[in-house]
């Protein structure tokens, strides 16, 4: 009865979201689409943040900046002016972001690229150089200079591992701050009928106020070009070679022992080549790859029954990934770690591989090839992708992908080819409404292997805020060894809802009200068995105008344990049948405040006991040049199988950066519930654009009953890379 109420109030939340006009805001505002015209420069700008060239003085500035939050269809209350100017050699963009009133100073979090988007104040250039509002190229700074670039396709789906060569230089003043792009042809993807789209946006965070050029309706990205503006007067020169060669080396000193430099030494040296065919093509090929400088896993206490899903971090893997993506990272055929990790998360050597892709109006397609070395008894093993997607309409797709992996050298009557297909799709409806669903099946040449999986899930972002229902088939035989699956032999019911009300009355502190709720349902598929489920409920959810939140929550579990489930060691929680509510509460502070943190608290049962659980989050920002962070994980578990323990997880973090380009990092990881601990150290200096140089420390070491450390592992590399260009 309750879900059947709930999926009646979704279905009319659907319904009104969908109504209203696709250009209208709810609150008011008119969303149009902008035009302008960008002239070339007669002499290129210096790209120094002065912005005192001529080519600034001659150009027409764009300074209607439009809200999107918070009064969304509003003239924006911080002032941005933005002018553009093109010739033979690339794209310029200027632009003057003043304090907005009565507020002054700028925010950032440190000058590592690619920063955390939240987290700053930034200014943004959106480019579309095929004009059909699929793919979208983003270049982002924040008012240290430091670089943000992405690749979006349909609205979406981003790939931000992407790093373009492009230059960026900002100043500060008593007013605000500037930012001058150089942005070169050759880093840009285009085509050659002079269509191009484009949107120009800006974050104020002493307000919290979004804008743009073009505005955009709350709660869709702003990276979504149907909402773009049409840029007039380029005539860019034709598309021509765009090769990267990276070759690398690489020194590592390892040891198990006490003394690092007692143990084994190995130099290496490898490659990487990326060459842009054309506009829509990329071809990328690997040599004896190398991932010494991705950045460590961050370590968890997992406190229910499914496996964790752990992100992509290896640039390699990460680029273009989201054309291989089937929709969701819990049921998915291919999964990237699968190759050059064991299931221990233990690198394997990748010897060579290989990817291409390819991006058009009206269809998308991807081929790897990877040749992983030997481990774990397998002599070797090919992994293999292929992937066709054809646009449907504006905004829409199906496609198919199959993944295969072959291991070579394995024992007699193992399966040693597995192979999982999929049909998916992704359509968009209207500006707010989207869908997207997959069916898969894998094949194994062994026994077992050979089940199906599918998922369909549909959802509504307005300005109201989130509706939307998620639903999972996962068989008993699905096993994709390219992938991942969270569990087998289960369906999974979620539905989900969460507002964003702005009434008249709220006191000038609160932005919203952000009431909302979740739904798992989780059955077995064999036999449609209940065996899992969890209801959480946030009845009281307050964002604040300062960017903070508060939220009060219930979440209601029913378990069933067939047999005993020990969620860290020590305990053990006899099968049966358990339901229990437990309460949560936060805050959340301004997470782009220079100090900055969140306290999380959530007491209740747990199964056949009690557990508290308390989670402490920190930032202090000295100066962009110097940013600490702090995480605490507290787990007391009363009478739970019979048995008191209490776990913790540790986790400081600092950032020391020169510059956005010379950055020394540390972390330590400390894990009571596995006694593990783990200290990674880490300086990249890019030297010249996309060229590095990185002395990375890892020293991983397990802990004995009385918590005297031994060192299990310790090692330390140095790697160069060099970006060449012809």
């Amino acid at each position: 009865m309750v879900i059947r109420r709930f999926a009646a109030v979704c279905a009319a939340l659907v319904l009104v979201g969908v109504a209203p006009s696709a250009g209208v805001a709810q609150d008011g505002g008119v969303l149009g689409e902008a035009t302008t015209r960008i002239d070339r420069a007669a002499v290129a700008p210096v790209v120094d943040g002065l912005l005192d060239d001529d080519a600034w003085a001659n150009a027409q500035p764009l300074s209607a900046f439009i809200q999107v939050d918070p009064d969304n269809g509003q003239v924006a209350r911080a002032e941005t002016i933005v002018r553009a100017a093109w010739d033979d050699d690339g794209l310029y963009v200027a632009a003057r972001m003043a304090d907005p009133p009565g507020r002054t100073g700028t925010r950032v979090e440190g000058m590592r690229r690619d920063f955390s988007y939240a987290n700053a104040d930034v200014f943004g250039v959106v480019l579309d150089g095929f004009g059909d509002a699929r793919f979208a190229m983003a270049f982002l700074t924040n008012p240290d200079g430091v670089q943000r670039d992405i690749l979006v396709f349909d609205g979406g789906d981003t790939d931000e591992a992407w790093n373009g060569v492009w230059r960026v230089r900002t100043r500060r003043d008593d007013g605000g701050w500037t930012a001058e792009f150089s942005i070169p042809w050759s880093t840009l993807r285009y085509g050659n009928d002079g269509q191009w789209r484009a949107n120009f946006i800006r974050e104020a965070r002493a307000i919290q106020e979004t804008s743009g050029w073009s505005p955009w309706r709350r709660g869709i990205d702003p990276w979504d070009l149907t909402y773009a503006g049409a840029l007039e007067g380029l005539d860019p020169p034709d598309p021509g070679v765009n090769l990267q060669v990276v070759p690398y080396a690489v020194g590592r000193s390892s040891a198990d022992g006490v003394s690092l430099f007692d143990g084994s030494r190995t130099e290496d040296v490898g490659l990487d080549v990326k060459w842009a065919a054309s506009p829509r093509t990329v071809v990328d090929l690997t040599f004896n790859t190398d991932f010494a400088q991705a950045e460590v896993d961050r370590q968890v206490v997992n406190l229910d029954r499914f496996s964790v899903f752990f992100p992509e971090r290896r640039t390699f893997f990460l680029e273009s990934v989201n054309l291989f993506d089937t929709g969701l990272d819990v049921i998915s055929p291919f999964y990237s770690r699968r190759i050059g990790l064991d299931d221990a998360g233990v690198p394997v050597q990748v010897n060579a591989g290989g990817r291409v892709t390819h991006r058009s109006a009206t269809s998308n397609a991807g081929a790897l090839v990877v040749h992983q070395g030997g481990a774990n008894g397998i002599d070797g093993t090919v992994f293999g992708v292929g992937r066709f997607s054809r646009n449907v309409g504006a905004t829409g797709r199906i496609g198919g992908l199959v993944a295969t992996r072959h291991d070579q050298g394995v024992g007699a009557g193992v399966g040693a080819t597995n192979t999982a297909a999929a049909i998916d799709f992704f359509a968009r409806p209207t500006r707010t409404l989207t869908t997207r669903g997959m069916v898969s099946r894998t094949f194994t040449d062994g026994a077992g292997g050979d089940g199906w999986a599918a998922h369909a899930w549909v959802g509504n972002n307005a300005t109201w805020g989130y509706i939307g229902w998620l639903q999972e088939y996962v068989g008993a035989e699905w096993e994709p060894r390219s992938g991942f699956s969270f569990t087998s032999d289960v369906i999974v019911t979620s539905p989900a809802f969460n507002l964003d009300l702005r009434p008249d009355w709220l006191p000038s502190s609160v932005r919203n009200l952000q009431p909302g709720a979740t739904v798992y349902l989780f059955n077995r598929a064999s036999t449609g068995d209940f065996f899992s489920g969890s209801v959480r409920t946030s009845p009281f959810a307050v964002g604040f105008q300062n960017g903070g939140r508060f939220w009060f929550a219930a979440v209601t579990e029913w378990q069933t344990l067939n047999a005993p489930f020990g969620p860290v060691p020590g305990l053990s929680i006899a099968s049966g049948d358990y339901d229990f509510t437990g309460w949560e509460v936060a805050y959340e502070h301004d997470p782009s405040a220079n100090v900055s943190g969140s306290i999380t608290l959530r007491e209740g049962p747990f199964y056949d006991g009690d557990l508290t659980k308390s989670t402490l989050t920190g930032k202090l920002a000295l100066s962009p040049h110097a940013v600490a962070f702090a995480s605490w994980e507290r787990n007391d578990f009363r009478n739970v199988g019979g048995s008191n323990t209490t776990t913790h997880l540790v986790r400081p973090e600092l950032r020391l950066a020169v510059s956005p380009r010379l950055e020394v990092s540390g972390i330590w990881q400390y894990n009571t519930a596995f006694d593990i601990s783990s200290v990674n150290l880490r300086l990249a200096w890019e030297f010249k654009p996309l060229s590095f140089l990185y002395v990375v420390y890892n020293d991983n070491a397990s802990l004995d009953g009385s918590l005297t450390p031994f060192p299990t592992q310790r090692q330390l590399i140095m790697k160069a890379t060099w970006l060449w260009q012809p």
